[in-house]
């Protein structure tokens, strides 16, 4: 194992006319050019008298400027920490003071954001992201102007970058990930998947978040990166054919969008080999859908977490239809090489708490000994996943833990239920809830998107619940919403369904 540093040299020196980035207009750059201006990044650092090991925070969009700080920092032996834009002040504000960055380097687009919280206290100093602009030095003037740093000798062991989790049942935790586990996952998304020199990756998941993290494999081989900055469905769509990408990962909304809106027809899509879609849970129907809109690519679904760095498991579909299996189809795949998982507390039908180890798993949260303890049973980290093995040794997620809904006695697991509901013509999204109920401690509750013009009768929905589920996993109560509230990766954020049962309960 190395450290990421080690990787960026070796891009530069074993693939130094390839191609390493390629702008939203089509310039490219190769590993040669790439590194060499990441190297003068760093060398800003330094004169920006920004300590080894210090962190730095990014506030941008997806971006190739963006990776190049994020380069510089572990090139310099320095810690990125990308911020997710969709935060509220008082949890920017929060970021800051935790992971104690005192240089933001800022899009253009929350320059506002910056200098709020610059004026609220935090004596950080401010740089641009990209050219400089109305006075403000940005990070193509940094990059003019210093001389190329020499690279730091990190040891794997030492923090690469700091993530923060999306909090959606409270405060996010920080994450930080280490030169190791970050570049052990690499290798096993390689070992998995394959990647080379000729492979451009779309990057469509944000940079703040976990998923991005599945580009260092195509570093480790030598492939090109690609950014989106705003994504969705058309604009995945139209990146995917006019820069030849070969590799993409995106949650299960946005490829929901290319799907039902078939916007692949007629599109020039034949390098595209590999697109994995992750993030939220991954109906198998979705898959399936899509492998048809997308002919020259293998469809996997990816299971993994900010503190696994992030990829456990795959379910690479053409490989789990070659089996003949339809249960290994539904299942999230098979742990990755390196990868150890074990059940905790099982139930009487074989379903618990999936616990994992590896070289990829996190040592434990920022400043967080409490959550860090409770995180881990004796080495092994608690996902907080109700999850089961198959026969064949196929993983499949029951549910969140925390979502599991416990009526009368029996466990109910939410994403049973809701894949029941999705088979429904009328219901395009749905979430399943448990909220409080007297008698039984919960009852199920289902909270509906509706399909255009689609008629959501109550009495119909639960007879097409009841021809495939038993009797106590049924819905009691309906709630129609026109969008289900998500996270930045599209993950549905429940805790906010459970609040609309509260709100209605208190009037």
């Amino acid at each position: 194992m190395f450290p990421l540093t080690v990787a960026l040299e070796r891009a530069a020196r074993s693939f130094p006319l390839e191609t390493a980035m390629v702008e939203e207009d089509g310039r490219s750059e190769t590993w040669s050019d790439h590194v060499d201006a990441i190297a003068r990044l760093a060398g800003a650092l330094d004169a920006l008298d920004v300590a080894h090991g210090a962190r730095f925070a990014i506030l941008a969009p997806n971006s190739v400027d963006q990776a190049k700080l994020i380069h510089a920092g572990y090139w310099s032996g320095r810690v990125p920490v990308p911020l997710n834009h969709r935060l509220a002040l008082p949890e920017f504000a929060a970021i800051l003071q935790k992971s104690r960055a005192k240089l933001l380097f800022v899009a253009p687009a929350f320059l506002d954001i910056a200098r709020t919280l610059q004026a609220d206290g935090w004596d950080g100093r401010l740089f641009l992201v990209g050219p400089d602009r109305d006075g403000m030095e940005g990070t193509e003037d940094l990059i003019a102007r210093h001389s190329a740093s020499e690279p730091a000798r990190a040891a794997i062991g030492d923090e690469a970058i700091l993530l923060f989790t999306g909090g959606t049942t409270g405060e996010g935790k920080g994450v930080p990930l280490t030169h190791g586990n970050v570049v052990s996952n690499a290798f096993q998304v390689i070992a998995a998947l394959g990647a080379g020199p000729g492979d451009l990756y779309l990057h469509v998941a944000p940079m703040f978040h976990s998923a991005d993290l599945l580009g260092t494999a195509v570093t480790l081989a030598g492939g090109g990166h690609s950014y989106l900055a705003q994504p969705s469905p058309v604009a995945i769509v139209d990146a995917l054919e006019t820069r030849k990408v070969t590799m993409t990962m995106a949650p299960p909304v946005l490829l929901d969008g290319i799907v039902r809106q078939g916007l692949t027809e007629g599109r020039a899509l034949e390098r595209l080999r590999i697109f994995i879609c992750g993030g939220s849970p991954v109906p198998f129907d979705l898959l399936d859908a899509a492998s048809a809109h997308f002919p020259s690519a293998a469809l996997v679904q990816g299971y993994g977490l900010t503190e696994t760095s992030p990829i456990l498991s795959f379910l690479h579909l053409p490989q789990a239809r070659a089996l003949g299996n339809a249960e290994a189809l539904r299942s999230s795949g098979r742990p990755l090489a390196g990868v150890e998982m074990r059940l905790l507390d099982t139930d009487q039908h074989g379903a618990g708490e999936l616990a994992v180890r590896g070289p990829n798993v996190f040592s434990g949260y920022l400043d967080r000994a409490a959550d860090t303890e409770a995180a881990f049973d004796n080495g092994w980290f608690r996902t907080g996943d109700a999850a089961c093995f198959d026969a064949h040794g196929f993983l499949h997620i029951l549910d969140r833990r925390k979502d599991v809904i416990i009526t009368g006695g029996e466990n109910v697991y939410s994403t049973e239920v809701e894949s029941v509901l999705l088979d429904h013509p009328a219901i395009i999204e749905v979430a399943v809830i448990g909220i409080p109920d007297p008698k039984w401690g919960e009852r199920v509750a289902a909270v509906i998107v509706a399909a255009p013009e689609a008629e959501i009768e109550p009495d119909a929905l639960t007879d097409h619940c009841r021809a495939r589920l038993g009797g106590f996993k049924l819905p009691r109560e309906f709630r129609q919403i026109d969008a289900l509230p998500k996270s930045a990766l599209g993950k549905t954020l429940k805790t906010e369904l459970r609040r609309l049962f509260e709100d209605a309960s208190a009037n």
